[in-house]
């Protein structure tokens, strides 16, 4: 069984257009379907933020500047 690895995602959106970062997370999401888990998610209107987990491939293609530290990745 391959290894999964666990990750916070977060991205901003103040418009009422959707981001470039939002839109990136849901085309990922939606690019690597039921591979990837969204274990949580929360928004407060201009932030989002995904816990997911899923193989080192799927986790690897998100950019650094979306992931964020949690409890839920393991560091805070």
């Amino acid at each position: 069984m391959p290894a999964v690895h666990k990750v916070t995602v977060f991205c901003e959106d103040f418009d009422e257009h959707p981001s470039e970062d939002f839109i990136w997370v849901k085309a990922w999401l939606k690019k690597w379907g039921e591979s990837v888990l969204v274990a949580d998610y929360s928004t407060g209107g201009w932030e989002h933020l995904w816990d997911v987990s899923g193989p080192r491939e799927a986790i690897e293609e998100i950019p650094e500047r979306l992931l964020c530290g949690s409890d839920w990745a393991g560091f805070s």
